[in-house]
Parts: structure tokens; sequence; C-alpha cells
């Protein structure tokens, strides 16, 4: 699990590190803890990092706990926050942004290993994501929303039921952020979701998916058929 916490006092910071570790060492669950002194530092690294969980000062140099949390929101960062503070005033805010918690300063280790745990249950029961960082955009996209990946010189497609988004990235990134099970390269650039293929023949496979209208003819390489034909059985077998 990757967690943030940031928060301007250092001295309170490292409280808070060192009570996240301890969790983790308690309940033998991995845990990457990076520390912010304050908004614009995590919005920084959140340019090439994604987080399981924030830990989120209200008054800070710059912009404050609340704004940012909003942002985030806004952005579609769907990562769990928990507002640790001195304030009592912007509680509904918490409300508003869903955050698991509230934290008012000063804060017990058991109140935070309490949030720890309500954290890794409601990652355990979230269907896998991934977040699209577009021209204009991050767009949170279930993964069982996409239909197809395909490769454009140095950007992607992806098709799905909300449109196309395009990313610039590689095919390479693609398949390690989605589920090995559920994607296979039928031909060169092109990446489809099982869940979505009706068929699968020696030249083509159909994509459909009645609920959206959505019907689409993909080729299918004769080098990558048996590996795509099997990956079809396996994959409806298994459900």
């Amino acid at each position: 699990m990757k967690v943030a916490v940031c928060e301007d006092r250092d001295e309170e910071a490292a409280w808070l590190c060192g009570v996240i570790r301890r969790w983790s060492a308690e309940n033998g669950i991995p845990a990457e803890i990076t520390p912010y002194a304050d908004a614009a530092s995590f919005s920084f690294a959140l340019e090439d990092a994604l987080f399981d969980a924030l830990f989120l000062d209200i008054k800070m140099p710059g912009e404050d706990g609340v704004t940012l949390a909003k942002r985030l929101r806004e952005q579609a960062y769907d990562m769990s926050i928990v507002f640790v503070t001195g304030e009592k005033e912007y509680v509904m805010e918490g409300y508003e942004v869903e955050a698991v918690n509230y934290l008012i300063k000063p804060v017990e280790e058991e109140q935070v290993f309490q949030c720890l745990n309500r954290i890794c249950e409601r990652n355990s029961k979230q269907e896998p994501f991934v977040l699209l960082k577009t021209e204009d955009a991050v767009v949170k996209l279930q993964q069982r929303e996409i239909y197809l990946v395909e490769v454009f010189g140095h950007k992607l497609v992806y098709t799905t039921e909300r449109g196309e988004f395009e990313v610039v990235s590689t095919m390479k990134s693609a398949r390690q952020e989605l589920l090995e099970d559920w994607f296979v390269i039928c031909h060169r650039g092109v990446l489809v979701n099982l869940l979505h293929v009706d068929f699968v023949g020696k030249n083509h496979l159909v994509l459909a998916d009645d609920r959206r209208d959505f019907c689409r003819e993909v080729p299918v390489s004769r080098r990558m058929y048996g590996e795509v034909n099997d990956a079809f059985i396996r994959f409806y077998t298994c459900l």
C-alpha cells in the first residue's frame, strides 16, 4: 500500500509515519510511506505516482489541505483521504470530499490504526481501475469499461464505454497497469478486453457490448491466434 503524509510540521509527520509503519508491521501489509511538507510537493510527486491513502493536514503553507482534497476529487483521484488537523471547523468539507475520517490533533495511535483498517477494507472491495492522464484531464476508468487499447505512434487510444481517451504512453506500460487475465494482445499494437469479446476466429475477433450498442471487428494475427483463443477459453471457463 502506498501512503502519503502531507504535514508541514516535521515532528508530527515523523510520528504519523512511524504509526503507519507499526500498523504495517503488525498486520503484515507492506506499506510505502512518503512524507510531504506541503501541497505543492505532493502534487508534483502525484505526476509520477499513485497513492492508496493520503493523511492530510489542513493548515499548511501555500495551498491548504481542504483545497487540495477538493482538487484531487475534481481530477478523479480516488485515493482514501484522512484529514489530520487541529482545526474543527472544516468537518463538513471532510464529508464533501468523502474523507475516510477527520482526526483532531492530538491524535491517538489507535485512531490511525482504525483508519488504515478501513482503507484496507475499502481497497479490497474496489474494482480494478486505471487513471488515464489525457491532455486535458485525469480520468479514472474501471477496467471493465475498456474495450480495447491501440498504439498510434507514441500515443495510446483507449476505446471505452465512455468514448475514446488518448494518452502519451506505451503498450508495455498499459499492460503493466491492466489485469493480465482480462487483457490480451491480438494483433500488433492492439490489446483487447476479453470481458467484451464475443467471438474469436483465426483472423479476427468481435468486441460487443449490447448495453452501449457497441460492436467492432478487430484483426487477429496468425501468430497470436493460439494465444488469444486459449486466453478467451480460459477467461470464460474461470469466471
